[in-house]
């Protein structure tokens, strides 16, 4: 039997034997620059959309950095083309960093968090910033092959572009088409999956650029029945540069792969974790879906499902209604909306707790470090007494780990089936 010590929570520094590191880096290489002191911060990494809704699109997945602000003092240079150098919004970037107790103090630690810089807000005192992660970057990258907009006659754009493969060898061809394809386009992003083999095709038409962003694109991808999990991982390549390792699912297993299957115990004065909260939401029965084209001729579909509504003991009928300009045929209109019923269809219930990663086990290794674990992995959580939930071990997948200076780590988990109704 494991025996954790928890640690207290509090706000961790160098003597805590753990900490957070922060260095700036070149956005485009990737290159580590001078460290930044950051005093007080809060970040996030997800891999999905992590609220309870009705449509419960998984989207690709993100990372955050917000609430920073900076002393003039902490910013490296000594004049105001040093500093506006050193933080440059766009052009240069921050890595957040873990390293748990007992690594070597000479290591930066493991990298958690990204994003470049943007926006800025500077003061007399002070610099105030967010950061933008490397999936909220490819909002502003387009998936046009280069040179062929604008390019047909008359000025028009009547050429596209077809991508065979696996999904995610679709994923890494657009991210291609929208970075390393376009002068000044690179990104430090490794694409594992290019070229890989598989049944899926998409088409992309030049002229559709409003519709193009590659997280647009990658967000379609993600969302469609039997769309994988898709995010970016940071690591270190070497002693200089952080990198970004494009993960996601096959066509077969729509989620990612992991190495050990994660555990926590939740029980009343005891366990892992602390302030377990389940959300619930009302089932959806029908899902009604339009897409490209316009008043009567738009493409309309209808999922539904009637087996709740046609129980001894009923639910109430319940709609919702979206719509996705950008589908063209009603095969693939049909799987989003689908996809969206297949999520809704019966009674959601959604867990979230939070743990102390600073919590050892009776040898003095943490019990849960980061970059042990990531969003988008399975855990066993083993929960007893709960006021409304029956005793035993459920298997959650992890959507949205978030925090901030301390120790304290907020897990949210995979919106599931409620065990009772």
């Amino acid at each position: 039997m494991v025996v954790a010590r928890r640690a207290q929570r509090h706000r961790l520094g160098p003597g805590d034997g753990m900490t957070w590191t922060h260095y700036l880096y070149d956005t485009t290489t990737g290159l580590l620059g001078s460290p930044i002191d950051l005093p007080a911060f809060q970040w996030s990494v997800s891999v999905s959309d992590s609220t309870l809704s009705t449509t419960r699109d998984k989207g690709v997945g993100e990372d955050d950095v917000s609430g920073l602000k900076v002393p003039w003092s902490a910013v490296p240079g000594s004049t105001p083309a040093a500093r506006n150098a050193a933080l440059m919004a766009g052009k240069r970037s921050i890595v957040s960093m873990w390293r748990p107790a007992g690594a070597d103090p000479s290591s930066p630690g493991i990298p958690i968090v990204t994003g470049c810089i943007e926006p800025r807000t500077d003061t007399w005192n002070d610099t105030s910033f967010s950061l933008l992660s490397t999936m909220q970057q490819l909002a502003y990258r387009i998936v046009v092959p280069e040179g062929r907009f604008g390019m047909d006659e008359g000025g028009t754009s009547r050429s596209s572009i077809t991508v065979n493969g696996s999904y995610r060898a679709i994923a890494c061809e657009a991210i291609r088409l929208a970075t390393s394809a376009k002068p000044g386009g690179a990104l430090p992003i490794d694409l594992p999956y290019a070229g890989e083999d598989g049944t899926r095709t998409r088409t992309w038409a030049t002229w559709n650029v409003q519709n193009l962003s590659c997280l647009d694109v990658l967000t379609k991808l993600s969302n469609v029945q039997a769309g994988p999990d898709m995010q970016f991982r940071p690591y270190l390549a070497d002693a200089q540069h952080v990198r970004q390792r494009f993960v996601a699912a096959s066509d077969g297993d729509v989620y990612l792969g992991q190495d050990v299957m994660h555990s926590l115990r939740a029980f009343p004065g005891g366990g892992d974790v602390d302030d377990l909260t389940i959300t619930r939401a009302a089932p959806i029965q029908r899902v009604y879906m339009t897409g490209a084209g316009t008043d009567e001729a738009t493409l309309c579909t209808l999922a539904e499902d009637r087996t709740l509504i046609e129980m001894m003991d009923p639910w109430p009928l319940r709609e919702s209604a979206k719509s996705d300009t950008d589908l063209d045929n009603i095969p693939l209109l049909t799987a989003h909306a689908t996809a969206t019923l297949n999520a809704n269809s019966r009674p959601l219930m959604q867990a979230s707790c939070t743990i102390d990663i600073a919590d050892e086990d009776a040898s003095g290794s943490p019990l849960h470090p980061l970059g042990s674990f990531w969003p988008g992995e399975l855990f066993t959580v083993s929960i007893s007494s709960y006021p409304s939930l029956p005793d035993g071990d459920y298997l959650m997948r992890l959507m949205q780990m978030k925090g901030d200076e301390t120790s304290t780590v907020k897990l949210v988990f995979d919106i599931m089936d409620d065990p009772i109704y």
